[in-house]
């Protein structure tokens, strides 16, 4: 059985047993045992959620390629994009 599957059945089974205790709290009222029932179904359901969540089989990223061409340097502008940071060519600091 996958892991899928078994999440479904659990899910499943947590609805059965959420039905069950409504039954129960409607024919007994609001007792404290029941509610404390209901209170730990609550808690289950939230922990299956994340759970699945956690679980969950990301998907791939489409692979891009880049190839390894040389870059055509008239994207760059006038060409002192390669001297960003360092100062421009034939420049000395003050």
């Amino acid at each position: 059985m996958t892991i899928h599957e078994e999440l479904q059945r659990t899910r499943t089974a947590l609805i059965a047993l959420e039905k069950s205790l409504v039954s129960l709290r409607n024919h007994l009222g609001p007792h404290l045992d029941v509610l404390r029932l209901l209170d730990d179904h609550e808690r289950c359901t939230a922990d299956l959620r994340r759970l699945e969540e956690q679980i969950r089989i990301p998907q791939r990223a489409e692979l891009m390629v880049i190839p390894d061409d040389d870059r055509d340097h008239g994207l760059w502008g006038a060409g002192d994009v390669d001297h960003e940071g360092v100062g421009a060519p034939g420049r000395r600091a003050p």
